[in-house]
């Protein structure tokens, strides 16, 4: 399972490379399928692959907030890439698609971020079961 905010995009975009290759596949023996032609489907399985090469090439950082701003340092990329892909919708939609991705990402690192600095510090998941685990009763 994913655990960081790249391995998630990774994973994503992997498996949506898949999932497109296969319809892609399963078109040319011949089965109709709603949806982009075998070819369209390619070309974005394609851009899939494209995209998650460019999240392998910033490489895994030691903390969130590097890894989070080398991911939105691709944005301006996939916007041209999705820009460069107007001749197909598809192509452009994978693209515009993956930086949609990584503003969320940010946006839910944000409003973490948030939530930390109201509550007065940042308990994550693993701290709150912890918590939860105790055998002290607290009163």
């Amino acid at each position: 399972m994913p655990e960081t905010a790249r391995e998630y995009l990774i994973h994503r975009f992997r498996g949506d490379a898949h999932s497109l290759r296969e319809r892609m596949s399963t078109m040319q023996r011949g089965v109709n399928i709603p949806g982009p032609d075998a070819a369209t489907s390619g070309r974005m399985a394609d851009a899939c692959d494209a995209v998650v090469h460019l999240l392998e090439g910033i490489g895994a950082h030691d903390d969130m907030q590097s890894e989070l701003a080398a991911l939105v340092a691709l944005i301006p990329q996939l916007d041209e890439r999705a820009k460069a892909g107007a001749h197909s919708p598809p192509v452009r939609a994978v693209y515009a698609g993956a930086a949609t991705r990584i503003r969320e990402v940010e946006a839910a690192e944000a409003r973490a971020g948030m939530a930390g600095a109201i509550t007065g510090g940042d308990v994550g998941d693993d701290e709150v079961d912890a918590e939860d685990d105790d055998d002290h009763d607290d009163a």
